[in-house]
């Protein structure tokens, strides 16, 4: 009878410690909670050389169109927050945190937050040009 018990615990044993480990090893899917702008976000930004190279053309593209000189025309406001991109980027800002930082919405002005002259922008105005600047300097 004492050989059977031992032989009872000692399966017993074995079997909780697999399940045990299963549970520690086991995967869970864990999400953190996302705004609906994080969810486009990419997961990869280029360098910051190549982020320099792709707003130049990008700027000198806009540079072409002839409403770039009216203050508060779409190519106006792109062409500076291009500008502002470009800037922060060659001052060696991460390009995701540039883009993030450039057109902060906090209600007051702080060190990463630009003005684009003359215009005041929407919170739509400035989403779409973070979504711009973002599919412009993904991976």
């Amino acid at each position: 009878m004492k050989r059977t018990f031992a032989n009872l615990v000692q399966k017993s044993l074995v079997a909780a410690l697999l399940v045990f480990g299963a549970l520690l090893c086991g995967t869970s899917s864990v999400e953190a909670q996302q705004s609906s702008n994080a969810q486009s976000w990419p997961s990869g930004w280029v360098d910051a050389g190549e982020a320099l190279a792709r707003i130049k053309t990008t700027v000198l593209a806009i540079h072409n169109d002839p409403q770039v000189q009216n203050p508060g025309s779409d190519a106006y406001i792109r062409a500076h927050y291009f500008k502002f991109l470009y800037r922060r980027i060659d001052n060696g800002e991460e390009v995701n945190e540039a883009v993030l930082n450039c057109l902060e919405t906090e209600g007051t002005v702080s060190n990463t937050w630009e003005e684009i002259p003359g215009v005041t922008l929407s919170p739509a105005q400035r989403s779409s040009l973070k979504s711009e600047a973002s599919t412009l300097l993904a991976n």
